[in-house]
């Protein structure tokens, strides 16, 4: 294997962003196991620097903290890698220093979903807005670290020239997929901070076997949650059809095919399940890798600006 500085860096950005779907599945667990508040403070746990494991739910919250410190180390190791090389320092400064900027913001609002508390349903539970926007910035920091590895592996390793013009209708679609999918992320994250993972407890259908019920509330939110899957998967198959044998590209979008059924599935299981907590987790991490891939795609997409004029 390649020993460069390059392929060095981006073997531990790789790491890194592996690290960080496990941390965000990790989330997901002490979601599902009503661990959230189970350390009051932040960045102590009960006062203590090293809490006492036998409370409820601390294993779970001060075991995500500390996979957090393994996810902060790793950035900080390939970070400090790359910037040691002049030529990787010169090229991947901006995304060093946004990594490490986003990584912060991340770490501010774990610290705001403990310490902002919302009880105004009768119980203590973190605010809504802190849950779904932990979740999003915590995707966008493994998609951009993946993204990262990516570049620099292109160094040593770049891809070969894809043959013929790729279809019009590719860069909308695209879009398209993009929207809906940062549109499913914030739909997920507010369900998940609002614990309203029931609001439907049926599927396909909803609450005594409606295919079309009432959508005040969370049941709105959770309809729309479904309708747009649904979207997803015929978006994400289609470009997947559109995209066959056009190298990466044709890769990433099969991927994200296979990805976004994958993701229905579990979905529906964590309804027939009534929300086990490994099927929970599941569904979290597919949904993480939906977001990397999606940015994959992207990348992908940029660096053919003619794709929009054939």
């Amino acid at each position: 294997m390649s020993s460069t500085p390059a392929s060095r860096t981006a073997r531990i950005f790789l790491i890194l962003t592996i690290f960080t779907w496990a941390q965000i599945a990790f989330g997901a667990l002490v979601r599902a196991k009503q661990a959230g508040l189970s350390c009051p403070d932040w960045p102590l746990c009960h006062g203590a620097l090293v809490p006492n494991l036998k409370l409820t739910g601390v294993v779970y919250e001060y075991g995500h903290r500390v996979f957090a410190g393994v996810v902060s180390a790793l950035y900080v190791l390939g970070a400090v890698l790359g910037w040691r090389d002049p030529a990787l320092r010169q090229r991947f400064r901006g995304l060093f220093i946004g990594l490490g900027l986003l990584l912060f913001v991340q770490a501010v609002f774990g610290g705001l979903t403990v310490l902002l508390v919302d009880k105004s349903a009768g119980i203590a539970r973190p605010a809504t807005w802190t849950v779904a926007s932990h979740l999003i910035l915590g995707n966008t920091f493994g998609a951009l670290s993946l993204l990262t590895a990516l570049k620099l592996r292109e160094i040593d390793t770049p891809e070969a020239p894809l043959p013929g013009p790729l279809s019009r209708f590719v860069p909308l679609l695209a879009g398209v997929w993009t929207f809906c999918l940062l549109l499913q992320m914030v739909l997920g994250g507010t369900i998940a901070g609002s614990l309203q993972g029931l609001a439907c407890a049926e599927f396909p259908t909803c609450n005594g076997g409606l295919w079309f019920p009432t959508l005040d509330g969370y049941t709105g939110v959770q309809i729309l949650h479904r309708c747009n899957a649904y979207l997803l998967v015929t978006v994400g198959w289609t470009l997947s059809f559109l995209l066959r044998g056009r190298g990466r590209l044709g890769l990433v979008a099969n991927g994200l095919g296979w990805l976004i059924l994958a993701q229905v599935s579990i979905g529906a299981m964590n309804v027939w399940s009534q929300l086990k907590p490994h099927i929970t987790t599941a569904h979290s991490l597919v949904a993480a890798l939906l977001f990397s891939t999606t940015a994959v795609l992207v990348m992908e997409l940029l660096k053919r600006p003619t794709a929009q004029n054939t």
